[in-house]
């Protein structure tokens, strides 16, 4: 339906009625400018005319009244028109300036962007953000800074990444951000792109991947990502309590998986140490420093409030049935779903021993710490000096004092460990 008016006013526009069907309301004085309004409520400034007056008409949208005054609205009327009498059409010269404007926007342009957007919206901490722009952009996608995004394609992409598998985990991670960074341009705007290259490299599964067992987190890369996800600022993961608990300890103790899982309280030692009986009377002593103690106190506290009223002997367990957690893997791959292969807790010890060999401390400590059967001297409980043991957490705290820095969730004064972040 049209309707044709001879004067608009700000409270004409306002009292606009709205129709169960959309109409036009053409402004006589102004030839080919039109008003329509949508049943939703929507109410569009258009310019409706012919080019040069011939062929099918044209339909300029200049916006709608809640972004566009009406005396603007006439001002890009008028402007439309000149160009139409000339032959012009407006929508295609729009659309090529659109285009021209994208296509000058390098990528560093984007890349910027999208992370100073998931800074901004949370979605990344300082440390994350850091990392990412000052590490992944800065260094590893350097090549692409001043292509244009639609100029990267799969060809580029495939020599970026055979340049770069000296360093397979931060090149991941790098071809990770990229990906992103596509998906990114393609939601805000450059809705011309095709396709996504780093998708595609990964689709065609060109990764030459570790096999699982021989796997580890890139301490500079990887671990500090794997500690985020460990911390789910953002609870997307929901992970059991316990089962977290359990890899928590696994990666700040480099203890096996079946000896945590089998742990019971007659192997703690007046919250001194931990006692672990291996075969042929090896025994491995554990000093319980602070957060190890975080962890055994969180976990009691969790089971004591799990309206239970069954007894266990094991630290980890299952309240509903008393017996011992079984299986951490539903857990771990959820820890796993921004990394490209699956971490096993194999993963987690390598890191540990890495971490361990870069700190401070005597090499008899690491090789203990590790549990190296060779470097102990087989003893008995009783015989264990108290100096000892107190040496080895000494050394044990300066570990796992190197694991809470790379954390990027840390806050000077507020969190600085990871128990804050678990247990608060």
């Amino acid at each position: 339906m049209l309707l044709k008016s001879k004067q608009i006013t700000a409270d004409f526009i306002n009292a606009i009625p709205i129709k169960e069907k959309a109409y036009f309301i053409s402004i006589i004085e102004y030839k080919g400018f039109r008003i329509k309004v949508n049943p939703s409520g929507r109410v569009t400034y258009i310019t409706y005319a012919r080019i040069q007056g011939g062929g099918n008409p044209r339909t300029i949208t200049h916006g709608t009244t809640h972004n566009l005054s009406y005396p603007h609205a006439i001002d890009n009327h008028l402007k439309a028109m000149s160009l139409l009498e000339k032959g012009l059409d407006p929508n295609l010269i729009k659309k090529t300036k659109t285009k021209q404007f994208l296509d000058s926007m390098k990528f560093i342009d984007i890349a910027n962007e999208y992370l100073v957007s998931k800074k901004t919206t949370g979605d990344h901490s300082l440390a994350h953000s850091h990392h990412n722009q000052n590490y992944l952009l800065s260094n590893k996608l350097a090549s692409f800074h001043e292509d244009s995004i639609q100029d990267i394609t799969l060809e580029k992409v495939e020599t970026w990444h055979a340049k770069n598998k000296h360093t397979p985990a931060a090149t991941e991670n790098a071809l990770m951000l990229l990906s992103k960074i596509f998906k990114f341009a393609m939601i805000t705007g450059f809705n011309h792109l095709q396709n996504n290259p780093a998708q595609e490299l990964k689709s065609k599964n060109v990764f030459t991947k570790q096999k699982t067992s021989k796997k580890q987190l890139d301490i500079n890369t990887e671990f500090p990502d794997y500690l985020y996800q460990l911390c789910d600022p953002m609870n997307n993961h929901k992970l059991n309590t316990v089962t977290r608990n359990i890899i928590y300890l696994m990666n700040i103790t480099d203890l096996k998986k079946n000896d945590l899982l089998n742990l019971t309280k007659d192997q703690i030692t007046n919250n001194s140490h931990i006692t672990f009986k291996k075969r042929n009377n090896f025994i491995q002593v554990l000093p319980i420093t602070e957060e190890i103690q975080s962890v055994l106190d969180n976990t009691a506290k969790f089971l004591s409030e799990s309206n239970t009223d069954l007894y266990s002997k094991y630290i980890f367990y299952n309240p509903r049935t008393s017996k011992p957690i079984s299986n951490i893997r539903k857990s771990l791959s959820k820890l796993s779903s921004q990394f490209e292969w699956d971490i096993y807790p194999e993963s987690l010890r390598k890191s540990f021993a890495n971490i361990c060999d870069q700190s401070t401390i005597p090499r008899k400590h690491y090789y203990q710490l590790l549990g190296i059967r060779e470097s102990y001297i087989p003893h008995a409980d009783s015989s264990i000096e108290q100096e000892q043991i107190m040496e080895l957490r000494r050394s044990l705290v300066t570990v796992q004092d190197n694991i809470n820095r790379m954390c990027p969730m840390m806050v000077p004064g507020q969190y600085e460990k990871i128990s804050d972040l678990l247990f608060q």
